[in-house]
């Protein structure tokens, strides 16, 4: 078994590797062929460079060529990736299955999601629709009762679409509107309510501790995105602990 965690955790930095490409591709309109090169010097990075935490100590964060500083987020988003899958491992212990596999994916596209709503306060449909389109479809072909799934998914899109559209636009975006969508068809009923209920609570929290340190204004915004994606992270790895608390949407 222990064989399983240090695979979650060495895959865990390859995907948050691949998805750090992505967060400064992506934004900039690039697309993610070609090679890798230093932000600071643009001298092309060689594998040996690029090789997951492994590289940043190595390399005592700095580039090899110019010997800037690498930028923080390289090994945090790494670092988050593995310890969320290899949590996801340790406490279920799950065989290899269709069902492991789409909570796997579920947590990467989440972990995604999360850092792309942190730093740039978007949330693509690049990541957003096909997980959607995947969801969709398993729980369609889910026995017992696949439509709590799809009930959970619309009542929810519906609530945060009244919102969107009395606040237009202003307190929330309509990436949050399909993100909700998704936690619906990945949690169904009722712990995709309490997900996202605890990620706008959440939310609330920490913009008011924000706003009582003047860390932020009024005016600011807040990746709530970023916060359901949290929520519903841990919804997945801890749902059997948190299962008990969903008795209020009974």
């Amino acid at each position: 078994m222990q064989a399983s965690f240090i695979f979650a955790f060495i895959f865990g930095t390859i995907y948050g590797s691949f998805l750090n490409v992505l967060l400064w591709r992506l934004p900039e309109g690039k697309g993610i062929g070609g090679r890798s090169h230093c932000r600071s010097c643009h001298h092309q990075l060689a594998w040996y460079d690029l090789i997951p935490l492994v590289s940043f100590i190595i390399l005592r964060g700095k580039c090899r060529y110019c010997h800037q500083r690498i930028h923080i987020r390289y090994p945090i988003v790494e670092i988050s990736t593995a310890i969320v899958l290899v949590l996801f491992f340790v406490i279920h212990q799950p065989p290899m299955n269709l069902e492991a596999i789409m909570a796997i994916l579920a947590l990467l596209v989440l972990v995604s999601l999360l850092f792309f709503d942190l730093f740039y306060l978007i949330l693509p449909d690049a990541f957003l629709l096909p997980t959607v389109v995947i969801f969709a479809i398993y729980d369609l072909a889910k026995t017992g009762n696949p439509f709590s799934y799809f009930l959970t998914a619309l009542l929810s899109v519906v609530f945060f679409a009244i919102l969107y559209l009395v606040s237009r636009g202003k307190n929330l975006g309509f990436g949050d509107v399909k993100l909700v969508f998704l936690i619906g068809l990945i949690l169904g009923y009722p712990l995709g309510f309490l997900a996202i209920v605890g990620g706008v609570w959440l939310a609330t929290i920490v913009a008011i501790t924000l706003l009582v340190l003047k860390r932020i204004g009024l005016k600011d915004t807040i990746p709530l995105g970023s916060f359901l994606a949290f929520s519903t992270i841990i919804c997945i790895i801890f749902y059997r602990e948190i299962l008990p608390l969903t008795t209020f949407f009974k």
